[in-house]
């Protein structure tokens, strides 16, 4: 998005020209059709454009309402998690995870992450993650256990789905949740195994356990404007006052967008295509 950033409207107060604002175009499903942001100009439902407070770097306040934003709302919407409990979370060296470890520490929830190499771990324990167990060379299920004890742990999230999603759900206590918002697994698999989660019958039947989905789409398409500017209120001022930290993004003009494209979807670049105009750029970014 090249929008800029978002905060609650004050009360009886509209918007001013040339004031800095964000468009939510996000496309809501279901919801009506809402135009993009690669172009230059923009009609939008005034509704749609929220103020951005001067000190949120561009790069920062377009990134809002999507991982921002989805960590927020996995963990205190979707899972409603509560100070003491223990998190448990895959992909945690994705700039979700990332954002769900500072999110959790500045709540006092414990978190359990899941990294894929050895050499993720010390990386994301220095990032604030009280536990870390890595799929390389640890059983999932056992550190879990060795980690939560006899009470376990109820409440996770995942973005890999496949079996790591499967063995996240395994190891959850009876009664436990995993909230899906991801398939890393299934990326430009053709492979049948790899785009399903294989679930236990007698987990979902006697413990009771549950795996749902999230897409931030479709909770934009059902969250009432309140509900959403709400959340979005509380997404800006928790990058605002420095709890969430978000990746600046690398600039590209909208003429370069098949680099940007290509930019998002190599692996490990670490952070985000910001496509700039030449006089809508932050200085940190020419």
């Amino acid at each position: 998005m090249i929008a800029k950033g978002i905060f609650q409207p004050r009360p009886h107060e509209g918007l001013k020209i040339g004031e800095r604002v964000v468009a939510v175009a996000v496309p809501a499903v279901p919801g009506p059709h809402v135009a993009g942001t690669w172009q230059e100009y923009l009609v939008a439902d005034k509704r749609r454009l929220l103020p951005v407070p001067d000190h949120l770097s561009d790069s920062s306040a377009c990134q809002l309402a999507v991982n921002p934003l989805t960590a927020l709302l996995l963990v205190s919407r979707e899972l409603d998690v509560q100070p003491g409990e223990w998190l448990l979370q895959t992909a945690a060296g994705s700039t979700v995870g990332r954002l769900v470890i500072q999110l959790a520490r500045h709540l006092g929830i414990r978190t359990i992450n899941v990294v894929r190499r050895r050499d993720a771990v010390e990386e994301i324990k220095a990032l604030g993650g009280d536990e870390v167990i890595c799929t390389e060379d640890e059983d999932l299920s056992q550190r879990v256990a060795e980690i939560a004890g006899s009470a376990g742990v109820r409440k996770a999230i995942d973005c890999v789905a496949g079996h790591v999603g499967a063995r996240v759900s395994q190891a959850l206590a009876p009664g436990g949740e995993v909230v899906v918002y991801g398939a890393l697994s299934t990326h430009r698999q053709t492979d049948p195994a790899a785009l399903t989660i294989p679930l236990l019958a007698r987990s979902v039947i006697y413990e009771t356990k549950a795996v749902r989905g999230f897409w931030l789409n479709r909770w934009f398409g059902t969250a009432s404007p309140a509900d959403a500017l709400r959340a979005l209120s509380e997404v800006r001022s928790l990058v605002a006052d420095e709890v969430l930290s978000i990746p600046q993004g690398k600039p590209f003009p909208l003429e370069r967008f098949t680099e940007a494209i290509s930019f998002a979807e190599a692996p490990a670049h670490g952070a985000k295509p910001l496509f700039v105009f030449e006089d809508g750029r932050d200085e940190d970014d020419r």
